[in-house]
């Protein structure tokens, strides 16, 4: 049973470890999967040392000291950086943002040389038997992550309220995403908490959710790339308070005249459709553009763009006089310029596969 356990734990690890590193590279167009990254990988180790525990590879003569990379005090930041970036449609990085990171880097300096120090010198003491390191490497971490799923909640009651009163649609696999994320935090702190403060013997229910965690998170990854494409989803200041950022137009004259120029003109049916082609279209600023699509619909350019090329494949399925056709020739047709982007996009925005959905339907 314990080798199975150990295999198990090895393979997800492994996966999330992978998964991480994919999303650690810096993107612009979404920087929350750094964060989201740092998150997995700090877990991901987590598991990975739980897997040495299980068949004794700390023992070994040939160790590759992989846990002292881990540091539970680059959660909070991560947690909070990522919260900031995918419910503040304003939140901007600032390299002052990686100060928050000054504790884990002095965390994973010292546990270093506490290990070399024990392989070439030795020592009798344990580095977490020292009352202060174990204050400021164990409870510090419970205590400020604490406070940052304190505010992550409080964000994410705002905006359930705010999406609901404005009639804001976002696609279910980003509330997925956002608040799945949230919840998986919360539990795995409530059962940290048990364990270092409470004493209670959880260890092997952390890693089972763990587990669980990464493998399902590895297979959405897999077959539902989009998924770690979250928008974000209002603006850091209501509606009201704030100035407003180009005075020249008027937001609700000029929403009306990008939905006429889809639902009308069909825009999206052009394949290689740019931000500045639209923008183009409308006379308005690309910027301009962005802000209304991404505050007004709560998304990005492509994905506002491909919901109306979903909806125009849609469309054309239920269409008797279009039967005869495949549904490549339908999405092509309909704006998107491959096979792998349109199964991609079509599941994304329904849930099913075009050929899952078109068997339903026909």
């Amino acid at each position: 049973m314990e080798n199975w356990k150990a295999v198990v734990y090895l393979l997800a690890s492994g996966q999330g470890i992978l998964l991480s590193l994919a999303l650690l590279p810096v993107r612009k167009q979404h920087p929350s999967n750094t964060f989201l990254g740092l998150i997995l990988l700090v877990i991901s180790l987590e598991l990975l040392n739980a897997w040495g525990m299980q068949v004794k590879y700390h023992s070994s003569p040939d160790v590759f000291p992989f846990w002292l990379l881990q540091s539970y005090l680059m959660l909070p930041p991560s947690v909070w950086l990522f919260a900031q970036m995918t419910t503040y449609a304003d939140f901007v990085f600032h390299r002052k943002h990686l100060l928050f990171y000054i504790p884990a880097g002095v965390d994973i300096a010292v546990q270093m040389g506490w290990y070399l120090h024990f392989r070439f010198v030795g020592h009798s003491i344990h580095l977490l038997d020292i009352k202060a390191w174990f204050l400021f490497a164990e409870i510090l971490p419970i205590l400020w992550m604490g406070v940052v799923l304190a505010v992550y909640a409080q964000r994410l009651l705002v905006i359930s309220g705010q999406l609901k009163k404005e009639a804001i649609h976002v696609s279910v696999i980003h509330l997925v995403k956002i608040y799945g994320v949230f919840v998986f935090l919360l539990l795995l702190t409530i059962l940290w908490i048990a364990a270092v403060l409470m004493y209670m013997r959880v260890f092997s229910l952390i890693e089972l959710i763990i587990t669980l965690f990464l493998f399902a998170l590895g297979y959405i990854g897999y077959f539902n790339p989009a998924f770690f494409e979250v928008p974000k989803l209002l603006k850091k200041k209501t509606a009201g308070t704030e100035p407003p950022l180009f005075p020249n137009y008027n937001d609700q004259v000029e929403l009306e005249r990008l939905t006429h120029a889809f639902e009308q003109h069909s825009l999206h049916m052009r394949s290689k459709l740019s931000l500045e082609e639209l923008a183009g279209e409308l006379n308005v600023p690309s910027r301009y553009v962005s802000y209304l699509i991404n505050r007004y619909h709560a998304t990005n350019f492509h994905s506002f763009v491909n919901t109306y090329r979903v909806k125009e494949v849609i469309r054309k399925i239920n269409d008797p006089a279009q039967q005869h056709k495949t549904l490549l020739a339908l999405a092509l047709e309909s704006g998107f310029n491959s096979k792998s982007a349109f199964n991609q996009v079509f599941k994304t925005h329904t849930g099913q596969s075009p050929s899952e959905y078109l068997l339903v339907k026909r």
